[in-house]
């Protein structure tokens, strides 16, 4: 039987996931967006959703969504399309509709997950309503009754949105961080099932925090606020959440010093010693300040936390390059490249140490493999890479003349094109080029400083207390460590006082 304007107009606003629907309105809003839609596709987004990943029939969708009135084979794959447009309008990946050849559509995808857990007010012509039951008398115990389903509801949406939650803790924590803003959709899923969720809101900061210093916002600026505002929200619900703490770490580090920094990070870890976040954070400042020992131990802490993470397996393995245990780290890439060919991070650490340990041609046959992880804030260029692997596999004044060009104009790019250069002149014994590079991108001084990249509204390349420089501990950079200069760039940027004040030295050594 066709369903009518009316039977849209008689079922209630309703919750799939993190999608509202509201049939009478032909309005579904979710965490990207909101789109109006035309009755037909709503009646067969409806009859797909409400079959639950049964397949609906070509038939069934032909007798209900248009009834006696003869439409081609055209109206409905009009419709389907439509339907599909829902999902990347308004929360994208959330569902799909898979055609069975010959047969029908059925829906798929995360969206069933929640959809099969909750009872439905499900969508048929002739369907007693609410006002016809309370007429039959039955008033009182439907009182009684709604109440525990009122309850029950309260209880499934506040477990949906503990799921939404951990989604986005999952992929925070294993993206790269360009890519922090996959994060945002879940969380805001999340929020809008349980806008006092401070865990949400913390890690919500944390993600738009992170992609707007990383370059993974159009407008950081305003990312930044965002940033800002959902930490606050996060700490006024819960003074301790750790996520917003760490947030607001970030948003303030223009004007901490080194072991302000730590101090704050520390402070934090005392709270939630388990976090993976707060984990992280430490293991890169403590390497950032030369400290490869100490920061091998949080990080080992957070791999034994979460073993199916790329997050501490590629920073184990950049630590054990930088330990000296060229061979440990080499196994251990080999190992995580298959389980995660399109990390961006797993491919670079595995990238670095075969071009900077001897290893050339592995590492420009993966610059040249199709399959190659997406675009990095950073990402390996040829124009780059190519000489610089040749000089280091057959050294000569003239290669290396070829190499030394190539970096110092990839390190106008951006900092991370600058890093490369400044670790890669540095191998190559080009010292002084590699100061150069340094002291463009960490003090503003030097012939390269007109240059100097800039991320607009970012702490991240624009101020000395960048805390991220981690790669002037690495390998590559023994030779500007060794230079008179180094102890002068270490004043300048805040580790000489950082280490007197800890009454400790930068080392690059692990544990036995």
């Amino acid at each position: 039987m066709m369903l009518k304007m009316t039977d849209l107009t008689a079922r209630p606003d309703f919750s799939a996931g993190p999608l509202r629907v509201s049939p009478a309105r032909r309005l579904i809003e979710g965490p990207a967006g909101t789109t109006t839609v035309q009755p037909v596709v709503m009646k067969a987004f409806l009859l797909l959703l409400d079959a639950a990943g049964g397949v609906v029939t070509r038939d069934d969708l032909f007798g209900k969504v248009w009834g006696e009135v003869f439409v081609g084979d055209d109206s409905l794959n009009r419709a389907i399309a439509q339907v599909r447009k829902i999902a990347p309008e308004v929360a994208p990946g959330l569902f799909h509709i898979e055609r069975i050849p010959r047969t029908g559509y059925r829906i798929t995808g995360p969206i069933l997950e929640s959809w099969n857990a909750v009872e439905r007010p499900e969508l048929r012509p002739g369907a007693m309503s609410r006002r016809a039951v309370a007429a039959a008398g039955g008033a009182a115990v439907l009182a009684f009754a709604g109440a525990g389903l009122w309850g029950w509801r309260q209880q499934s949406r506040l477990a949906e949105a503990q799921a939404w939650t951990d989604r986005g803790d999952v992929l925070l924590r294993d993206a790269v961080p360009l890519q922090a803003g996959e994060a945002v959709p879940p969380l805001r899923a999340a929020l809008g099932l349980d806008p006092d969720n401070a865990r949400a809101l913390g890690l919500l900061a944390l993600a738009e925090e992170t992609r707007a210093n990383n370059g993974g916002s159009p407008d950081a600026g305003a990312t930044l606020r965002i940033a800002e505002g959902a930490a606050r929200a996060a700490l006024r619900r819960d003074p301790a959440e750790p996520h917003a703490r760490l947030a607001m770490i970030d948003l303030s580090a223009g004007s901490l010093d080194w072991a302000q920094m730590e101090d704050r990070l520390e402070a934090v870890r005392a709270s939630a010693p388990t976090n993976l976040h707060v984990l992280g954070s430490l293991t890169s400042f403590l390497e950032a300040a030369g400290r490869t020992s100490k920061s091998w131990m949080y990080n080992e802490q957070a791999a034994a936390a979460a073993p199916s993470s790329p997050t501490p397996q590629w920073r184990r393995a950049l630590r054990l390059w930088t330990g000296g245990r060229n061979q440990q780290a080499l196994d251990l890439t080999e190992r995580l490249l298959p389980l995660w060919p399109r990390h961006a991070l797993v491919w670079n650490a595995r990238f670095m140490i075969l071009a900077f340990t001897g290893r050339t041609g592995a590492a420009a046959a993966m610059l040249k493999d199709p399959v190659a992880p997406p675009a990095n804030s950073h990402p390996a260029r040829l124009a780059q890479w190519l000489p610089t692997l040749d000089a280091f596999a057959r050294p000569s004044p003239a290669r290396i003349a070829r190499a030394r060009e190539a970096n110092l104009s990839a390190a106008q790019l951006n900092p991370g094109q600058a890093t490369y250069a400044a670790m890669s002149l540095s191998q190559l014994g080009q010292v002084d080029a590699a100061f150069e590079v340094i002291n463009a991108l960490l003090l503003s001084k030097g012939p390269l400083v007109s240059r100097r990249p800039i991320v607009f509204r970012s702490f991240v390349a624009n101020s000395p207390s960048w805390c991220r420089t981690q790669w002037l501990f690495m390998p590559p950079l023994a030779a500007v460590r060794a230079d008179a200069r180094f102890e002068a760039l270490c004043d300048a940027v805040g580790l000489t006082r950082y280490w007197r004040q800890r009454r400790v030295s930068p080392d690059t050594s692990l544990p036995a």
